[in-house]
């Protein structure tokens, strides 16, 4: 609103804050308006950061689908995150 743009690093932060606090449908809104909106392409960390929120709010099989359809391959973080959430759920 005023000419400030948000970067990655930013939306790292927004999505893990999101993430701690259980804001599903708020952090799937910035995650998606970071290609949409913004033209920055989500990296690692920001699939991770999702990865976690999935996880903590029990959606395995979201995501089960949110990891094949990265463009990379999923880090150690995230499979420890789904097997965590596995054993809770």
């Amino acid at each position: 609103q005023q000419g400030i743009k948000p970067d990655k690093i930013t939306f790292t932060s927004i999505l893990s804050a999101c993430s701690h606090v259980g804001l599903l449908d708020d952090c799937w809104h910035y995650f998606i308006s970071m290609s949409k909106e913004y033209g920055i392409t989500q990296t690692v960390e920001h699939y991770g950061c999702m990865i976690d929120l999935l996880s903590r709010a029990g959606q395995l099989d979201e995501v089960g689908d949110l990891i094949k359809k990265m463009p990379f391959e999923p880090d150690p973080a995230m499979w420890t995150n789904l097997l965590g959430a596995c054993r809770i759920h």
